[in-house]
């Protein structure tokens, strides 16, 4: 599946843009990067993301577009939710990093030449967020956590 550049540049693979670097094995099923499972892997990383999202009302976003990505972090959290294993309050652990890391971090802003100024990057500044070590280590303590519910699927 491909996501085309609305300003007619080429399709750009969903995957690459989501970072996820499943692989699979010789019988088809898919792995990611380390052995994780890749439903597991997306989980945590879903909410990660969609708590960063639903988090974003401190980091000066227009009204507007704070409820948009409240609204958006609110439903990846639930899709996360219904379609996870195990004890969903595991999840909750990576809170805190992620609380820390948003606060500590700047927004993340792109040139807006329509309106001669900046404007702010989201979804992009979660997507950063997620990566920093603190809250990286916090998915990996998640993941472990979570393992042993993924592997009963």
């Amino acid at each position: 599946m491909t996501v085309t550049d609305p300003r007619g540049g080429s399709g750009i693979a969903l995957a690459a843009l989501l970072g996820m670097a499943a692989c699979t094995t010789p019988n088809g099923e898919a792995i990611s990067k380390g052995g994780v499972d890749p439903a597991l892997d997306g989980h945590v990383e879903g909410f990660a993301m969609a708590y960063c999202l639903r988090s974003l009302g401190s980091k000066g976003l227009p009204e507007p577009e704070a409820r948009v990505m409240r609204e958006q972090g609110d439903r990846w959290a639930q899709v996360v939710v219904e379609r996870s294993s195990g004890d969903i309050t595991l999840f909750f652990a990576m809170m805190p990093a992620l609380d820390a890391a948003i606060a500590s971090a700047p927004m993340a802003f792109v040139k807006d030449e329509a309106k001669a100024g900046s404007a702010p990057a989201p979804v992009y500044f979660c997507a950063e967020i997620i990566r920093q070590p603190g809250v990286a280590n916090a998915m990996a303590e998640a993941r472990d956590a979570l393992a042993p519910a993924y592997s009963r699927r």
